[in-house]
């Protein structure tokens, strides 16, 4: 439905918007590292505490470190494949992942970035839509700029539930994406 959409130009812009509406001072943001910069640094920016969970001694994210670290958080930024390292993990692994954090900390807002699905080759992974769709406080964003050759015509998308989605459309530019 349209209450569980939010569009932008490309996925960046809805990280950067994750950040500012679920993380402040006291709720902070927990990411792996290395990952993709743009949440670490725009809650960096914006005076918001953040958590870095070092990565396995196979660079994947380290889950247990994840779920620990999500505590009183506002939001969990997790990179599923994980941008720079191009680790990923299964469809199971990460289920269990979001029952755990939410399970140890409800109110955390969970973010699965997935700007690199469409090159994932890994046979124990899927999506996590479903998941999202079926989970308060967990969305998904996606970018069409990787795969399909947009990279200079910006178009992303978040799909979780509607008050999520809502907290979301508050930071939202209007008229965010460009026209040709």
């Amino acid at each position: 439905k349209g209450e569980n959409v939010l569009l932008g130009p490309g996925s960046g812009d809805i990280l950067t918007h994750a950040v500012r509406a679920f993380t402040s001072a006291s709720k902070p943001l927990v990411t792996a590292w290395p990952s993709f910069e743009n949440p670490r640094d725009t809650a960096k920016k914006i005076g918001s505490a953040v958590k870095e969970v070092a990565l396995d001694d196979k660079l994947r994210i380290d889950i247990n470190k994840m779920v620990e670290a999500s505590k009183g958080a506002g939001l969990v930024f997790f990179c599923n494949p994980n941008n720079p390292t191009a680790t990923v993990h299964g469809k199971s692994t990460v289920a269990d992942m979001v029952k755990q954090i939410r399970a140890a900390s409800p109110d955390t807002v969970i973010l699965i970035d997935e700007a690199y699905h469409d090159y994932v080759t890994d046979p124990s992974y899927q999506t996590a839509m479903d998941l999202a769709l079926s989970t308060p406080n967990v969305f998904v964003a996606r970018t069409f700029s990787k795969a399909y050759g947009m990279a200079g015509l910006r178009a992303g998308y978040a799909i979780g539930h509607a008050p999520t989605i809502k907290a979301l459309n508050a930071y939202r530019m209007p008229y965010g994406l460009g026209t040709l």
